[in-house]
């Protein structure tokens, strides 16, 4: 069985590139979190990029996503095969391990 850096991953449905504008109407909603720190942190850096706070949360976040998918289905190569169910069961443990 070839290791899993010699196994080519299959291209995946999600990218940033794939996104909606962030001129687009979004319709859901999440409230996060943060220490005084860690706001600061998130709001120095987006303002270096030229972006709003939720901008770069949301580009982390999706970003997170992305590689836990990959991280995934270089673990487990034949995860497109399995039921949805499983699928986000073996995303949601690679997106876990720290």
């Amino acid at each position: 069985m070839p290791s899993r850096r010699e196994q080519k991953l299959p291209k995946l449905p999600i990218s940033l590139e794939a996104l909606p504008l962030p001129e687009s109407k979004r319709t859901r909603r999440l409230m996060l979190s943060f220490t005084e720190a860690e706001l600061t942190m998130i709001e120095k850096a987006s303002h270096h990029r030229g972006d709003q706070p939720a901008v770069l949360c949301r580009t982390i976040i999706l970003t997170a996503f992305q590689n836990s998918a990959a991280r995934a289905l270089a673990e487990k190569p034949g995860l497109m095969k399995e039921s949805p169910a499983e699928q986000l069961r073996a995303l949601l443990e690679v997106f876990a391990v720290e």
